[in-house]
């Protein structure tokens, strides 16, 4: 499922979502746009007589429409036309961004922000560059005759499937009326949800109500950003050591992935035959759902107003204190530690 990012990233994607850098090779013999061996030289080869600036980024789950603007500054151009030759790698339940792009195996990567958080706070210099949803698709998803209509519903009697770790279940349990002993660890397979009706489980809203209901399943959802507990979805970020030695690259990923999420909006089934020739099992119908819900996701609350990707330093300060609060970081860290609107504001 398009459900990578729900965790701590030493905790969560050892559970769930995406950490091990040995699956890297793996992953790139999947749907991507990257390839290897003879071709890798050939392309590096290439890169280097054109004068294009080599650069990697790596997703956060496999080839999905969820990751749209990066796709479709690929597939038109636009990271070229900034004079980047990009590869575009994509993550998985065995691979973690953070670590290959602070390992230096690849210049951007993608996670949830508080994700980027932990990392930070475990020494990993990291900042964040773009935040491709302003409103986070994770929520927690349960059958549509239930009687829920609040968190606190959620505490009469139900199983919660979600990801060991995760900060926004730690922030459930802490701010409703939800037990710990609630919780049931999430392994991505839905049958057990489906047979019971006394289950809820973590989710995409892009994703997993669509796939059910193709299988006879009506869901409901209450998003995990209406809770209190925010994080941008899907941030891009870079070491700080990449930004502050190529700024001028910094600043050219930044002005084709915003230039691809733009495009994307204007024209959104443009891209979709590309992300099908990645990933042949995606269908139009499920990007064209998914889409829909992305609408307010991506392109509402701060980016009505300022565009896509923005970030505030209110955002990130809320977000720091509750992580904190909650004891999934040890130090209070600035948000201009963490992020920077530098290359927004300067995007062409």
């Amino acid at each position: 499922m398009e459900n990578a990012a729900f965790l701590k990233w030493k905790t969560v994607r050892s559970a769930l979502a995406v950490l091990s850098l040995a699956a890297l090779t793996a992953c790139s013999g999947t749907a991507s746009d990257s390839s290897s061996g003879g071709e890798e030289k050939a392309e590096t080869a290439e890169a280097e007589s054109t004068g294009l600036f080599e650069m990697k980024q790596i997703t956060s789950w496999f080839p999905q429409v969820e990751n749209a603007g990066q796709y479709y500054a690929q597939m038109e151009g636009f990271y070229e036309d900034e004079g980047i030759d990009m590869t575009t790698e994509p993550g998985g339940p065995q691979v973690s961004s953070i670590s290959i792009v602070s390992s230096g195996q690849a210049q951007f990567g993608m996670a949830q922000a508080d994700q980027v958080l932990y990392a930070i706070d475990e020494g990993i210099p990291l900042v964040a560059v773009f935040a491709n949803f302003q409103k986070t698709p994770q929520g927690i998803m349960f059958h549509k005759d239930q009687p829920i209509k609040t968190f606190d519903d959620l505490g009469k009697g139900y199983e919660i499937y979600s990801a060991p770790g995760a900060g926004y279940w730690k922030y459930l349990v802490k701010e409703y009326d939800i037990e710990e002993s609630q919780a049931r660890s999430y392994t991505g397979d839905n049958t057990i949800f489906m047979s019971n009706k006394k289950a809820a489980s973590q989710m995409y809203v892009t994703s997993e109500p669509y796939y059910l209901k193709q299988e006879g399943v009506e869901t409901s959802h209450l998003l995990i950003a209406d809770s209190g507990y925010s994080p941008y979805g899907d941030v891009l970020f870079t070491t700080k050591e990449f930004m502050e030695e190529n700024p001028e690259m910094v600043q050219a990923f930044v002005n084709a992935t915003k230039k691809g999420w733009e495009a994307f909006h204007e024209e959104p089934e443009k891209v979709y035959d590309y992300i099908k020739e990645l990933d042949p099992e995606k269908t139009a119908e499920q990007m064209e759902y998914a889409t829909g819900e992305m609408e307010e996701l991506v392109y509402g609350g701060d980016a009505t107003e300022n565009g896509v990707g923005t970030m505030t330093e209110e955002r990130w300060q809320t977000l720091i204190d509750q992580v904190y609060d909650l004891g999934l970081i040890e130090k209070k860290m600035e948000p201009s530690e963490v992020y920077t609107t530098e290359f927004l504001e300067n995007a062409e």
